[in-house]
């Protein structure tokens, strides 16, 4: 069997062309959506669904507005050489025990004991 005989697609089109070369026209849909009399109407229905708790479709309005206001972030692959870096963790600086032990007398003197209600009793 031949080669051309098992291609797949069109076989008119050559590996690594692209079938569009000039691609998508920029801002062709948000451009057309922007211009449309009824965008400000549209703006304000799903702002008041997502303001309105009574609104069954107040959590698809949330998706809406929030996917335009903070949009999600895509993961990103992060490559560290590991062979020649030794592991570090850094940790706050000593205090002396003395230091910390009249600090903790400080507060149990300032602050009196809280009381147990009458009927819980230590035992």
């Amino acid at each position: 069997m031949s080669d051309s005989n098992n291609k797949v697609g069109n076989p008119d089109w050559e590996k690594g062309k692209s079938g569009n070369p000039r691609g998508r026209p920029p801002n062709h849909f948000g451009k057309y959506i922007r211009q449309h009399p009824d965008a400000a109407l549209v703006v304000e229905k799903v702002l008041g669904a997502a303001l309105d708790d009574d609104d069954p479709r107040q959590k698809d309005a949330w998706k809406i507005v929030m996917s335009k206001i903070a949009p999600d972030l895509k993961a990103q692959e992060i490559r560290a050489d590991v062979g020649s870096h030794i592991g570090v963790i850094a940790l706050p600086p000593k205090k002396p025990l003395d230091a910390l032990n009249e600090a903790n007398k400080i507060d149990q003197i300032e602050t009196p004991p809280t009381p147990l209600p009458n009927n819980k009793s230590p035992r």
